[in-house]
């Protein structure tokens, strides 16, 4: 059967003439044929420099095109006219394609320059209305005698339903990734100079201003408001030779003060060498001490402290501390743990960015602790490297979960289903990032939740 040259005629004039054209299977498949191609060439303009083509949306599209015929054929059947079938999948396919791509060619790249990002899922769930709305114009044409409930109930509901449980598919990537996807330790990472290769600085100078940094910072930070729960963050980079890391960090506290609120009550500790000058080293003793500052700032019985760490991690869970060539001692969970417990804070939330970082979890694990890894105990995690801007769980966690989201454990049940879309993608074994919730500090943080002003999306 081929397909009905009078349907697409009268589909593109919109204009009709009667009787209407009906679109049948062939039309569908063509139309099917013609959103995936669209989809690659959205997804081939919005990718970034280096990435290679995957088949890794295969999965996504399929589902779309299953989506489109059954949203189709329901909303025909609830009509009273089956044979329309073909002709409301196919408006489900062109018009929510054509809406996201656009949307990803001419919104997503501006936002991508600050590294912030929308999830494509997201994105479908916006085009749900479109998708309605557009069913909603052709049901007139198609079925002008069904009853006035039914002409606007049916097309609004069955294609905004099936937009919606695309959005909340967890298959949804892109077709376009890293050209090499490396891991943290990847060999990748040689071909670029180090980012601290210029350093010259001489380290007894460098380590004499250290208390000087920490203290300015801890001057800057906002008073604790009795009766409010305040919520304070702390940003750590510890290797100096990436600069993904650096990202990272700053990504991390623009989204924690916008979304978390931490505006004037956060704070970062980084090993790169552009920030030796105005910015505290990532170091054990420096965590320490800033930890304690904060301590002497909070209300310890309400106010939340947040630790972010993004570096390589070791088998042995230590967290890299490096700079140059200088000896700098490396940090283990049980460093953190005994800061917070030595600057008196109680309700901890830590999020850890590196290989191997689920070995964090056992030893900060509490009833008032929130403990986020990126990866398992025994895994790694992926995405690094010198010519990376954000790693894998950076750009799903910050830049994607954390933009629409302000409740931590959403934000990472969202990023994690990401991650391991793109993992997939990739063809590497799953990082499998991880989370402990202590029950008290998921209580404290409603209440936290509760007692702030609705927030506008970050994007």
């Amino acid at each position: 059967m081929l397909p009905n040259a009078r349907f697409w005629h009268d589909m593109l004039r919109f204009r009709p003439r009667q009787p209407v054209a009906l679109a049948g299977s062939a039309d569908f498949a063509l139309a099917a044929v013609a959103c995936v191609l669209i989809g690659m060439l959205g997804d081939w303009h919005a990718a970034e420099p280096g990435t290679r083509f995957t088949w890794s949306a295969s999965g996504a599209w399929a589902l779309l095109i299953v989506l489109a015929a059954a949203g189709g054929a329901l909303t025909a059947r609830l009509l009273g006219r089956r044979a329309a079938a073909a002709s409301f999948g196919i408006l489900l396919l062109i018009v929510p394609t054509v809406f996201v791509v656009l949307f990803d060619v001419h919104v997503l790249r501006t936002l991508a320059r600050d590294h912030s990002y929308v999830s494509f899922g997201s994105v479908w769930r916006l085009a749900a209305p479109v998708a309605a709305v557009s069913c909603l114009i052709l049901t007139r044409l198609y079925v002008p005698d069904a009853t006035r409930l039914r002409r606007w109930t049916v097309p609004l509901v069955v294609p905004a339903l099936a937009m919606f449980l695309l959005g909340h598919s967890i298959t949804w990537s892109t077709f376009y990734f890293g050209a090499e996807g490396s891991s943290r330790k990847a060999a990748t990472t040689e071909e670029l100079p180090r980012a601290d290769a210029d350093l010259d600085v001489d380290p007894e100078d460098l380590l004499a201003i250290q208390d000087g940094l920490v203290d300015a910072q801890l001057d800057q930070l906002a008073a604790q408001r009795p009766g409010t729960i305040d919520l304070y963050a702390l940003a750590l980079g510890g290797d100096a030779s990436e600069s993904v890391f650096r990202n990272e960090v700053d990504l991390a506290l623009r989204r924690f003060d916008t979304r978390l609120r931490t505006t004037q009550r956060s704070l970062r500790l980084l090993n790169h060498v552009d920030t030796l000058e105005d910015t505290p080293l990532a170091t054990r003793r420096n965590l320490a001490r800033t930890l304690a500052g904060i301590g002497r700032i909070i209300d310890p019985a309400e106010d939340l402290v947040l630790v972010f760490l993004t570096s390589h991690g070791s088998r042995d869970h230590e967290w890299l501390v490096q700079l140059g060539d200088y000896a700098l001692t490396q940090i283990v969970p049980e460093d953190l743990a005994e800061a917070f417990d030595d600057a008196g804070i109680r309700w901890r939330i830590a999020i850890v960015s590196a290989c191997y970082s689920g070995g964090w979890i056992e030893p900060l694990r509490s009833p008032t602790s929130l403990v986020i890894s990126s990866a398992r105990a025994d895994r790694t995690s992926f995405g690094c490297g010198r010519d990376a801007e954000l790693t894998y769980f950076g750009r799903a966690f910050l830049s994607g979960a954390l933009a629409v989201e302000d409740d931590l454990v959403a934000a990472f049940a969202a990023a994690a289903k990401q991650v391991a879309t793109r993992e997939r993608a990739d063809g590497f074994e799953p990082s499998e990032p991880q989370i402990a919730a202590g029950d008290a500090v998921l209580a404290q943080l409603a209440a936290w939740r509760q007692q702030r002003p609705p927030v506008a999306l970050s994007r």
